[in-house]
């Protein structure tokens, strides 16, 4: 061997694989496939929820700031009006008696 490194060798039932094969055989597929979809559940579907839960959060405060800015160009929208009104009160023309 090239720099005195022995071959690597593969030992049958010492892998990952046949352990997992084993465990699958042992307990049952139905098992495996409920323990990954609990470990699914308990643990990714927690942060994707936990990170839905902050956007809507936000999404709230952003929807207050924008119902408080609407209210404020309401408010605006009617002062211009009753000043409109006003202007056109003082134009109209009166009657000569």
């Amino acid at each position: 061997m090239p720099n005195g490194v022995p071959p690597t060798t593969v030992v049958p039932g010492a892998g990952w694989v046949d352990l997992l094969s084993r465990v699958i055989v042992q307990v049952g597929f139905p098992v495996v496939v409920a323990g990954v979809l609990l470990y699914y559940i308990l643990f990714r579907f927690q942060a994707n929820m936990d990170m839905v839960t902050s956007r809507m959060a936000a999404n709230t405060e952003v929807a207050a700031k924008l119902i408080q800015a609407d209210a404020q160009l309401l408010d605006e929208l009617k002062a211009q009006t009753n000043l409109l009104k006003q202007m056109v009160v003082q134009q109209q023309p009166r009657p000569q008696p």
